[in-house]
């Protein structure tokens, strides 16, 4: 079952919040970036203003904001630091895949999630697995259940911050009998999970991520397995959502590019002004920046729109209109970064100038590899094909 979040959206509060916490994330964004650390101040900020828990209905100790608001978040927080901004939209993602699928026999999940939002705690996403080729939607690894405990190890190439998080949202086969897509999620605490054989993560970009691979062990009572199969909680919430959100901070990003390329032009004098001639190629940022925007609120009406109730209609049409959304943020975003780097030139390579647009550049060339682009171009275009011929 799917539990409509009803709330009103609070967009002054939510922004005001967003330009606080993004004062705090901007002054340590460089430093996060250089030593590839965790963004402790900065999500302590996210804490403080209350947007840790955006997602979550009042009642549940979040703010109620919707889709097109915690977008709107996810923009102002890419434009301050990419690392953070990726942090606070995995959490987001996490959190609403447990608070809008839970039903009356995952008691043991929500006072969990309850605890988790009480110490503002992180929820950190398990849904890769060595093997099944970067697919979202199979599974090697099964439960075990013995007596009322589910049990497993799973192989992980990547954790989203790991080793900081409180909780761990997992997804696993539901018993050994069963096919690679009946999947479950599996809501465990740290201290019922241990991380064996910790990857390094020093990595190009999305560096305060800190996100390395590991083998996970988990061991939780069989309450802590949600009802609602995985299927429909990846098509009607993490998809979706993580795509919307992942793409609103990839614009933030690029945003922040576009903002730096145009403070040196503005410090050379080529903004067109006093008879120069303007640099064409700041226009089509601009021109990119607004196509992209106008295509993220498109995908947002449509998922706002959305019966939760009719599965057919989100595996389908919008399936493949929020793929082409992460398709082209991924990379008409890098494409804008690339722009900007060539009109602040050196002043943009260097990564200590107060034009370097270096940490933007990196930070977007993780987009296209999270929920590979091959792997929802091939989706789409089964899916376009279906809906042709089928």
């Amino acid at each position: 079952m799917t539990l409509q979040l009803t709330e009103q959206p609070g967009r002054d509060l939510a922004v005001v919040a967003a330009d606080t916490a993004a004062r705090t994330l901007a002054e340590h964004a460089d430093q996060v970036d250089r030593d590839g650390v965790f963004p402790q101040a900065s999500v302590a900020a996210l804490a403080r203003t209350g947007l840790l828990n955006a997602v979550l209905p009042h009642h549940l100790g979040g703010m109620g904001l919707n889709t097109a608001v915690l977008a709107e978040v996810a923009r102002t927080l890419g434009r301050a630091c990419g690392s953070t901004a990726m942090i606070w939209t995995m959490h987001q993602v996490q959190l609403a895949c447990v608070a809008r699928h839970l039903d009356a026999a995952d008691a043991a999940s929500a006072e969990l999630l309850s605890s988790i939002v009480a110490r503002n705690g992180l929820i950190a996403s398990v849904t890769s697995e060595l093997g099944v080729g970067g697919n979202l939607r199979e599974s090697r690894v099964a439960c075990d259940r013995e007596g009322n405990r589910t049990s497993f190890v799973k192989k992980a190439p990547t954790i989203s911050y790991g080793l900081m998080a409180d909780a761990f949202l997992i997804t696993a086969r539901r018993n050994e009998e069963a096919a690679a897509g009946d999947q479950v999620l599996v809501l465990a605490s740290a201290d019922q999970v241990e991380l064996h054989d910790v990857g390094e993560w020093d990595v190009m970009g999305m560096r305060g991520t800190r996100s390395p691979g590991c083998r996970i062990s988990v061991d939780v009572p069989s309450t802590q397995v949600l009802s609602t199969p995985f299927a429909e909680v990846a098509a009607h919430t993490m998809v979706p959502l993580s795509h919307i959100l992942w793409s609103a901070a990839w614009i933030g990003i690029a945003e922040e590019a576009a903002r730096r390329a145009t403070r040196r032009l503005r410090q050379a004098g080529r903004l067109g002004s006093s008879g120069t001639a303007p640099d064409l190629r700041l226009a089509s940022v601009g021109q990119r920046l607004d196509a992209l925007n106008g295509l993220l609120q498109s995908v947002i009406r449509g998922y706002e729109q959305l019966d939760d109730s009719r599965t057919d209609v989100v595996t389908s049409d919008f399936a493949v209109e929020v793929n082409s959304l992460k398709l082209a943020a991924s990379t008409e975003t890098v494409e804008i970064a690339e722009t900007a780097l060539e009109i602040c030139g050196m002043q943009g390579y260097q990564e200590r100038s107060a034009h370097s647009v270096a940490r933007m550049l990196r930070d977007l060339y993780s987009a296209r590899l999270m929920i590979s682009n091959s792997r929802l171009q091939e989706t789409n275009a089964t899916a376009m094909l279906m809906r042709r011929y089928g």
